[in-house]
């Protein structure tokens, strides 16, 4: 048994089906679901159907003004990254496969939340392991039962307390190195002058923002040393009477990381230009590097130190002041199901991550858990109220099962919420009652799944965080509240879904759509059953 694929060329059923739709300049849009392809096509009439319908690879077609839709013979998600490259798009690049546009001119703030997407895909499986060592060491060092958490039962059960919470911090000041080398990666430049960056302007000789911000002391006039973890610490490169420059790290400081990153990956684009081998290799390359850490050092430390404290400040205020989150948390929880669609949640994703790194705990994951258990059930009272139609069946069944147990919407929001609208509507309200519950009573979690998983990262009391939370959870433990909120949010989500499916707005979109995206495709249905056949005769 092969425990390990080849990496294999496109299919040439794949390379040719975009000529057989018109060549790539006709299509317009590209999305899929569970079960087939969309794609969206500028001249119908350029689309040669017959040719389309004999391709090895395509089981049954069905047409519906510009919008052709087919049944794929392989993976559709393997089908849809092969037929992306097979245009000339990197599949690198898309911070979206489910829905990809190929003609829409992008503004700054869209750009910019791709870009934000862009970078955080090589970092995913970093992402996913720190979800996974987060919820552990929340498991044994945080959750009490019985009085005593399992840290606490035994010498074995201390140790292993210990090396995750080492394990879990070590993850933590990975990920802001592993920033400039996202960066070098997509754009391009040496991954190891990436890493580098990152590992100078993380060193352990370096003293992180909440060092210098709460040592007390006047802003820009900290002085040559100051406390650091309750030690005396000399955080200045000189003897200045300010302490300037002073050794600020990078740790949890993801916008100053991509400036940094950016700038030090086109300086190495101009460094490579040198025509002379020599002096490229001995002087233009080693000079990125250093560069950077001087320029870092010098002058983007300080500008980037206030804007990562500020925002953190202002997030951890709107969100956890006593009056200030039944405003902001309420309203963001409205905008959630819409900040995905539009991508600008990347930015919120960021924030997040840079919450936990600096005070080991978040305010916003709750508020995305609430978000994905409701696009879940949005999407499982549709299928319910649909469930005569197959054809949605295959698309939305997996899709709110994934959304369900591991917290991911896209299939389920694209696949099928967006369609319809209503659905979406009905997760913003669902969201935020589900908010209103979890901002109330005071829940905060590590870092981790943002599903019906999420109990293995919820903090049991918030008044336990040490550093930054300034909040009580209510009696019964955050665990409590963060199942009447799911209730809630479930409860509430279903019943507006269904409420809203009668309104004769939404009833005849609804039969439109389902006519248009959820009918049987002639000939994939007959093409199932020879298969089915073939297997029997063998």
């Amino acid at each position: 048994m092969r425990l390990f694929s080849k990496k294999k060329d496109i299919d040439e059923n794949i390379i040719i089906i975009a000529d057989l739709l018109g060549n790539s300049e006709n299509i317009e849009n590209i999305s899929h679901c569970s079960t087939r392809m969309r794609i969206k096509v500028k001249d119908a009439t350029k689309i040669r159907l017959d040719e389309l319908k004999n391709n090895d690879l395509i089981s049954g077609v069905i047409i519906n003004d510009n919008l052709i839709q087919f049944v794929v013979r392989k993976n559709i998600e393997d089908f849809n990254k092969d037929f992306l490259t097979s245009i000339g798009l990197s599949v690198k690049r898309i911070p979206n496969l489910f829905d990809v546009k190929l003609s829409s001119k992008k503004g700054f703030f869209k750009t910019l939340t791709d870009g934000i997407g862009i970078l955080v895909m090589p970092i995913i499986p970093y992402l996913i392991t720190l979800s996974i060592v987060s919820t552990f060491e929340n498991i044994v060092n945080g959750i009490e039962v019985n009085g005593s958490k399992i840290s606490d039962t035994g010498e074995f059960a201390e140790t292993l307390g210990n090396i995750l919470k080492t394990l879990q911090k070590s993850l933590a000041l990975a990920f802001s190195i592993l920033i400039p080398w996202s960066i070098f990666k997509l754009m391009k430049g040496s991954e190891a002058i990436g890493i580098s960056i990152g590992v100078v302007l993380c060193a352990k000789d370096l003293a992180t923002t909440n060092d210098f911000m709460g040592s007390g002391k006047p802003l820009f006039d900290w002085g040559s040393s100051g406390n650091v973890e309750g030690t005396a610490f000399d955080w200045s490169f000189s003897n200045l009477t300010s302490g300037y420059p002073w050794k600020i790290s990078y740790e949890g400081q993801i916008l100053p990381l991509v400036m940094i990153g950016f700038m030090a990956v086109y300086l190495e684009r101009l460094v490579r230009k040198i025509k002379f081998g020599v002096i490229k290799e001995l002087l233009g390359i080693p000079s990125v590097l250093i560069i950077a850490f001087f320029v870092g050092q010098l002058l983007l430390a300080p500008i980037g130190m206030l804007i990562t404290f500020g925002m953190n400040k202002a997030v951890l205020w709107a969100t956890t002041h006593s009056i200030a989150k039944f405003i902001f948390n309420p309203m963001f929880a409205l905008l959630l199901p819409w900040l995905v669609v539009t991508g600008f949640i990347q930015i919120f994703v960021v924030v997040a991550l840079q919450q936990f790194m600096t005070y080991n705990a978040t305010s916003i994951n709750p508020m995305f858990t609430q978000l994905n258990v409701s696009v879940a059930t949005s999407v499982l009272a549709f299928a319910i109220m649909n469930r005569k139609n197959k054809e949605l069946q295959k698309t939305a069944v997996p899709s709110y099962l994934i959304a369900f147990v591991g917290g991911s919407t896209e299939p389920a929001l694209f696949g099928v919420a967006l369609r319809f609208l209503f659905p979406v509507i009905a997760v913003s309200i669902g969201t935020m009652a589900g908010v209103i519950i979890t901002t109330a009573s005071g829940v905060l979690t590590t870092m981790g799944p943002c599903s019906l998983l999420v109990f293995l990262t919820v903090i049991p009391q918030a008044a336990d965080v040490h550093n930054g939370f300034d909040m009580t959870t209510w009696a019964g433990t955050g665990f409590l509240w963060m199942a009447i909120a799911l209730a809630v949010t479930i409860s509430t989500t279903f019943l507006v879904t269904i409420l809203l499916s009668r309104i004769n707005y939404f009833k005849k979109m609804t039969k439109n759509i389902l006519d248009r995206d959820f009918s049987p495709i002639p000939g994939a249905e007959i093409e199932t059953k020879k298969n089915k056949l073939a297997k029997t005769v063998k």
